[in-house]
């Protein structure tokens, strides 16, 4: 039994013992008062994160077997697609935002799911058909999924107050990776056929014996019966919120439009598009270094988050075994967002008091360091503990570097605010995709003699520089501004 004295010590003030479990466990008591609202937008969310990551993950061996497309205008095609989502998230993201969470949803949902029905016909149309369906289905797929995030975004805020918008931004978070563990599962069934999950199998097979028999009857391949359940579950995402819609779903939130101030009047949005530009400029986040720095150091360890589908399903899929291979969304889309799943409410609650910057650097060298295991070679325990170290790290700076951004936009800017802290993340996934798909054709092709070890180290070698970057410049970006808004972060 601990003496009166050291009761009393782990009760005094608020770093105590009891303090610390108190507050840890009303971050999730909390969340239990949010509107319904609030848990319709998780809902929505997750679902999207379904169809989204689900045609992505198998994305590039889709368009290199079954549309036919060299591995390095794979890449490409997968590049312009990534960074025009981030784009478009800055150019209609708000337009999104001002339609209120329903409408701006419906319209998003509409426009990804006939994007989907175009880059699911591609195959079979001819080649010259084919790139113009898959490429038309994929500028309408960003459009869409550009407006979902900054409008799931803005009902979060909407949603929640300053007490629960550190625990909102991490559950939001945390669904999305939900979403994308559940289709990571039924991924492979469709995939490949259930008595050849344990057995080798043709990469582009048709499935029969699986979901995928409908469409294995018709000749459709695994790899596009995925994409068509992914576009089938867009639909149900599509059905249901009309269905909400209905019932009266978009209601007011703790930070309704009422509660904050107006925009000034006048003519100011009227100014010269060059004085517009000029004045953001000057004005807004890129006038202060400190934070571009802060943004752009992160931009290295952000490639491994794009290689996470331009590089690792095609990795698996080639490098490993046909057993391991016919379970690629089993290890690829199960233990990072697993963990993301489980880890990020609890190191949120954990964390939610910590200096943002301080998560950037540990967070970034948790997940940069563990890629220099595969650079051993393809061997299933590095690949797995890679991907647990790796989520771990996501885990602990992604979803505050978000919030960070979110907290800080004002009142009807949230997708313009966000999609300026995702300018690193655009140049990450627009880039990767430059020579991810050369580096798999060159030291991991389909067939032929594979250098993966050396593949994998240059990559570690790019994602090492955000934390040593992160931890030189501490000082300099701590004594300035980045430090201060402790009560958004």
């Amino acid at each position: 039994m601990p003496s009166s004295e050291t009761a009393t010590a782990l009760q005094r003030g608020p770093t105590g013992l009891v303090a610390r479990v108190r507050d840890f466990l009303n971050a999730f008591r909390d969340l239990l008062h949010l509107p319904r609202a609030f848990w319709l937008i998780n809902l929505f969310f997750m679902i999207d994160s379904m169809a989204y990551f689900g045609i992505l993950t198998l994305m590039q061996e889709y368009l290199h077997l079954d549309v036919k497309l060299a591995d390095w205008v794979a890449g490409f095609f997968i590049s312009f697609f990534t960074g025009a989502v981030t784009v478009f998230m800055i150019g209609f993201g708000g337009v999104g935002e001002k339609l209120g969470w329903c409408r701006g949803l419906a319209l998003a949902i509409t426009l990804c799911l006939v994007g989907r029905i175009g880059y699911c016909l591609a195959p079979g149309v001819g080649f010259a058909a084919a790139l113009a369906l898959v490429l038309a289905g994929l500028v309408l797929i960003a459009l869409g999924e550009g407006m979902v995030q900054p409008v799931c975004y803005a009902g979060i805020k909407q949603f929640t107050d300053e007490k629960t918008s550190a625990m909102g931004y991490g559950l939001i978070y945390a669904i999305m990776n939900f979403g994308i563990f559940l289709i990571g599962f039924v991924s492979p069934l469709i995939r490949v056929p259930v008595e050849k999950v344990h057995e080798a199998t043709a990469l582009a097979q048709p499935a029969p014996g699986t979901i995928g028999r409908f469409f294995a009857d018709r000749g459709v391949s695994g790899l596009n019966a995925v994409n068509w359940t992914c576009t089938a579950i867009t639909l149900v995402a599509l059905l249901l919120l009309l269905a909400f819609m209905t019932m009266g779903a978009n209601q007011t939130g703790q930070r309704s439009r009422q509660s904050q101030p107006s925009p000034p009047s006048g003519h100011a949005g009227q100014a010269p598009w060059c004085a517009r530009v000029g004045r953001y400029l000057s004005e807004g986040p890129f006038s202060n270094a400190r934070f571009v720095f802060f943004i752009f150091m992160l931009l290295p360890v952000q490639t491994l988050f794009a290689h996470q589908w331009l590089t690792m399903p095609a990795y698996v899929l080639r490098a490993y075994s046909e057993g391991v291979a016919n379970r690629m969304e089993w290890i690829v889309n199960w233990i990072n967002p697993g963990i993301i799943f489980f880890g990020v409410p609890l190191i949120t609650a954990l964390t939610r008091r910590a200096n943002v910057y301080t998560l950037m650097i540990v967070g970034s060298a948790v997940s940069a360091l563990p890629t220099f295991l595969l650079a051993f070679g393809p061997h299933t325990p590095l690949l797995i503990v890679y991907l647990f170290l790796f989520s771990i790290g996501e885990a602990l700076w992604s979803p505050r570097f978000l919030q960070y951004a979110a907290e800080l936009a004002p009142e009807g800017k949230l997708g313009q605010y966000m999609g300026l802290a995702n300018v690193p993340w655009i140049m990450a996934k627009s880039t990767t995709g430059l020579y991810s798909g050369y580096f798999l054709g060159r030291y991991c092709p389909t067939e032929g003699p594979q250098d993966t070890q050396t593949m994998w180290l240059i990559y570690s070698l790019i994602a090492i520089a955000s934390p040593i970057g992160l931890l030189l410049g501490r000082r300099w970006v701590m004594r300035g501004s980045l430090g201060a808004p402790q009560a958004a972060v």
